[in-house]
């Protein structure tokens, strides 16, 4: 798992990104949370109590308690 709690800060014009200044939120994560391999959570985000994340998933937005999040990913096999 990978927490991430900031972003670089950046003007747009001219583009110009930041290399020591930040942009900083939270992550607050509840009890009972148990996240599969390579899970990214990202800055100002909220998981309650009692949640299951799968492997891949990318968290951007709060997770509500008592919830399994899938990294729905479709996997299309095509013969030559």
């Amino acid at each position: 798992m990978k927490l991430f709690d900031h972003n670089h800060q950046y003007d747009k014009e001219p583009f110009k990104v930041y290399k020591t200044d930040f942009n900083i939120g939270f992550i607050k994560l509840g009890n009972n949370v148990w996240t599969g391999a390579n899970v990214i959570i990202l800055k100002d985000v909220t998981i309650g109590d009692n949640v299951i994340i799968g492997a891949g998933c990318v968290i951007h937005k709060d997770v509500p308690s008592n919830s399994i999040i899938i990294n729905k990913q479709e996997q299309i096999i095509k013969s030559l």
